[in-house]
């Protein structure tokens, strides 16, 4: 194995190799070089005509094409001949990997870098790896990481390097086991940035006598900025306001006015969150009843999505149209109100009861963190949750609101914890935006209904004109061409604007809609469906039409479109008088059961006609008919190894690793193409307690040998046998894998580990994630959700299936091979993807030492550690150790 040493002396020669003249010469023009090669637009925009009256903007193009062929002619792989900078730019796949082996090479030479500038070893291991992993180069952190850990005097270094990749790659609590057993005080600061924030994401309130400590020895003040706002986020996303106070107003007073600018704006801005800052100050409470007007504020970010005001917009219409209503409050919003009273239709008008609603604004993504006054109501629409600073969600909602849950879209399935779904059960049922909202909400138990979106009713605001002036087209976020007049939904300039001002703007964009343009391309849904609302043709081509937002909203006539707007006009013209006038919270909530029963029938009704589709058993019988099958032996592990496409080089030393350490006997299957007969004897010379076997061939549905299919198929090949263990040739294996065989499976299908990795944690979101793939077939993608959701009363933790134990006698009882099979070749599903989807949460876990992801995790004693799909590179340099 290499030494800790060796490791840092390959950073400093590849340190040195930079100072050559060929990358030394030119990198600072590698940057703009790469940005303008990349995209083509720099030279494309000159071979069409910009330009040609001088001979600048060509000579300029010629010295970006010969900067951008010096650089990358220093680099390793092939570079275009043709490349001229004038009619021919590099190639965007070239670009990028030249882009990405430069990032690499500058990554590397940050240790180099730091040690030449006197900083320690240990500091300077950060700085490279915070290098390596912003470069995307996990892999590299890990290695390096794995090597200078396995040297007592560099240890705490290589845990640094994997801490810093660990958190980027899995949960906290995977990078805290590396980070905690750090000692050495010059790398925790130095890595503050990261190992803090960690610490509290993982201990939460435990942590926090380890953020004092650090104050009171004085090291805060040695951290960079970044490091005190990153830990002051987790912090505040604890209730730890004292803290994160001392934190960001000690770290205010010590900047300089020039220094950190974007840094010093968070930090100005997160204090204005904490108690006693604006946003808790005091609402207006001067009206009989308060009512929320949904706004877009939170800690983490501030919207800058015009289409979220303009769902607000399109929630206002349904107050003015009661003529009766009047309106107490904040002034901007009062002010607003009247202005947009004038544009009523007048075919939505009510008189409505006589009464007065007092506003406030409420934040759809941040309400906890406000001084809401009591029994205030409010339609929350929209998209939930945006996560505050990427760790909490703003749910169950200040408990002074009273929602009327409307055209929700829940975008993280994480979302759903214990108290966000008794919080929804409580006030549901929920009307949902999309459809794939709908089967999520219904799979954890939480009553829900499409009602489709807010934003077809906002021609409320909007009374056609007569006659239609409208003429030309309008692009919003449409990305086939540029011609003629083009907007851009996201408008960063709206953070700066008060809430009512966006309202304005708000309104103004869907005036375009209304009065000033005949035809809208977009690829913007709150594009799409304001302008339909409001009379003009529109074509929407989202990049992904399989998107879990489109659900319903999507290929709809303009039928549909008017039952949608028409089923949340009539509800909420029941539910606003009935706030209005007082009524009770008891007969609001009973009476929004009343009125949402048939769409919940409906919804009861649409959701079950979809099945996951079945494979035929004949079809797998005949794919195992007539072939030499392997059978049982009670005294002898039986093994099957996947061998992915480039690994047979490794099925050697795994199945040596594997006879290293057994102590009874033992079979290895391989597929029938694994390695060639040579190979096998060279293995079978080397082996002391078990053989290695190979299956027949297997076809089916036109392949031959498919390792997906074959794993697909284990039940039927190993037809008489009750469990099988299944790894990885990429495999690197330190204990008798025999303990495997004893797994308890009690109920379960099969035992395997649980997915550690980062955003894998929810079985809902898996589903999710394979219905976005569908792309274009928006209506398989919906069949699909309403089929892997049905049946489900709660979510579950997806398993690795690369290293797993299968109790082949339950998963033949339950037909998991069939149902399987069905998604891989009706849906095009990967088979990794498929058994965890089928299988659920009806697995066992095994320990977690039998499975080590190295990317993503590390164990001091690894049992098994698991190298596939984590680079070539990567996983031979273990299995050489």
């Amino acid at each position: 194995m290499t030494t800790g040493r060796n490791a840092a002396d390959r950073y400093l020669s590849k340190g040195r190799e930079l100072v050559k003249p060929v990358v030394h010469g030119i990198a600072r023009r590698a940057l703009p070089v790469v940005e303008r090669a990349s995209g083509t637009k720099y030279v494309r925009e000159r071979a069409t005509g910009a330009g040609k009256s001088s001979g600048k903007p060509k000579k300029i193009a010629t010295e970006t094409a010969r900067a951008y062929r010096k650089l990358a002619t220093g680099l390793h792989g092939a570079t275009a001949e043709n490349t001229d900078g004038w009619t021919v730019a590099p190639s965007t796949r070239e670009v990028d990997a030249k882009a990405r082996q430069l990032a690499r090479l500058k990554a590397h030479a940050a240790l180099s870098e730091a040690l030449t500038h006197g900083s320690s070893f240990g500091p300077a291991v950060v700085k490279a790896g915070r290098s390596l992993v912003a470069a995307g180069h996990l892999a590299d952190t890990v290695s390096v990481g794995l090597n200078l850990r396995s040297n007592p005097s560099t240890e705490e270094a290589g845990r640094v390097l994997l801490g810093l990749a660990y958190q980027r790659s899995s949960d906290p609590e995977v990078a805290w086991a590396q980070f905690e057993k750090i000692e050495d005080r010059e790398i925790i600061v130095a890595a503050a940035e990261e190992y803090y924030p960690t610490a509290i994401d993982t201990l939460g309130h435990e942590a926090l006598p380890l953020l004092e400590s650090a104050g009171e020895a004085g090291e805060t003040d040695k951290w960079s900025a970044k490091a005190v706002l990153r830990t002051a986020e987790s912090a505040f996303c604890i209730d730890a306001f004292d803290q994160v106070r001392t934190l960001v107003e000690t770290r205010l007073d010590q900047m300089e006015d020039d220094a950190d600018s974007a840094v010093r704006y968070e930090l100005n801005r997160m204090r204005d969150w904490l108690p006693g800052g604006k946003h808790l100050e005091p609402l207006p409470t001067a009206g009989k009843r308060n009512f929320g007007v949904l706004s877009y504020d939170q800690p983490g970010i501030r919207s800058r999505n015009i289409g979220d005001y303009i769902q607000t917009i399109a929630s206002i219409g349904h107050l003015l149209r009661y003529e009766n209503l009047s309106f107490t409050g904040d002034n901007g919003l009062t002010d607003l109100f009247a202005k947009l009273r004038q544009s009523v239709k007048e075919e939505r008008k009510y008189a409505g009861p006589e009464a007065e609603l007092n506003l406030v604004e409420v934040y759809r993504d941040g309400n906890v963190y406000q001084d809401i006054p009591e029994d205030t109501w409010y339609i929350a629409f929209g998209w939930y949750m945006h996560d505050i600073f990427g760790k909490s969600f703003n749910i169950p909602f200040h408990p002074n609101l009273r929602p009327i849950l409307l055209s929700v879209f829940v975008r993280y399935p994480e979302m759903l914890t214990p108290d966000a779904i008794a919080y929804l059960k409580k006030y549901g049922p929920v009307g949902c935006r999309d459809w794939q909202s709908v089967a999520v909400l219904r799979a954890v138990g939480v009553p829900a209904f499409f009602s489709g979106c807010l934003t077809t009713t906002v021609d409320t605001l909007f009374p056609a004109a007569s006659p239609d002036r409208r003429s030309g087209t309008l692009r919003v976020d449409w990305p086939k061409d540029n011609k003629g007049p083009k907007k851009k939904q996201t408008v960063t300039a709206i953070r700066d604007k008060s809430f009512p001002e966006n309202l304005e703007l708000a309104r103004n964009w869907v005036a375009d809609y209304a009065y000033k343009y005949k035809h809208v391309l977009t690829s913007r849904l709150h594009a799409n469906l304001p302008a339909r609302s409001v009379g003009a043709d529109v074509d929407f081509e989202p990049k992904n039409k399989s998107d879990s937002r489109f659900g319903g909203l999507i290929g709809i006539n303009e039928a549909e479109f008017d039952t949608i707007r028409n089923g949340i006009l009539d509800k909420l013209s029941v539910l606003i008088p009935l706030i209005a006038t007082g009524a009770s919270e008891d007969e609001i909530y009973s009476k929004w059961v009343e009125i949402t029963a048939d769409d919940m029938a409906a919804a009861d009704e649409y959701l079950a006609k979809a099945e996951l589709p079945v494979s035929d058993s004949a079809a797998i019988a005949a794919a195992v008919d007539g072939v030499d099958l392997p059978t049982a032996d009670s005294n002898t592990t039986d093994i099957f190894m996947t061998v992915a496409k480039g690994e047979a080089s490794l099925v050697s030393p795994a199945i040596v690793s594997i006879d290293e350490h057994a102590t009874a006997n033992y079979r290895v299957w391989l597929p029938s193409d694994a390695v060639n007969e040579a190979q096998a004897d060279e293995i079978r010379s080397n082996l002391s307690k078990g053989t290695i076997e190979f299956l027949p061939p297997v076809s089916f549905a036109g392949t031959v040998n498919d390792p997906e299919f074959i794993q697909a198929l284990l039940p039927a090949l190993f037809s008489d046998h009750e469990r099988l263990i299944v790894v990885p040739a990429a495999a690197e294996i330190s204990a008798d894998i025999g303990e495997l065989s004893s797994v308890e499976f009690g109920e379960s299908l099969l035992a395997a580990k649980h997915d550690i990795r980062k955003l894998r944690s929810s079985g809902l979101t898996l589903m999710r994630r394979i219905a976005s793939s569908f792309g274009d077939d928006h209506v398989g993608a919906l069949d699909f959700v309403f089929a892997s959701h049905a049946g489900l009363n709660e979510d579950f933790v997806p398993f690795d299936s690369q290293v797993v134990v299968l109790n082949l006698e339950a998963l033949r009882r339950e037909r998991v091979a069939e149902r399987v099979i069905g998604l891989m070749t009706d849906r095009g599903v990967s088979y990794a993807d498929a058994l965890p989807l089928i299988v659920g949460g009806h697995y066992s876990e095994i320990d977690g030492e039998w499975n080590v992801r190295a990317q993503w995790e590390a164990e001091d004693r690894p049992k098994l550690v698991n190298w596939q799909r984590q680079g070539r590179y990567f996983g031979q340099m273990a299995l050489s150790r």
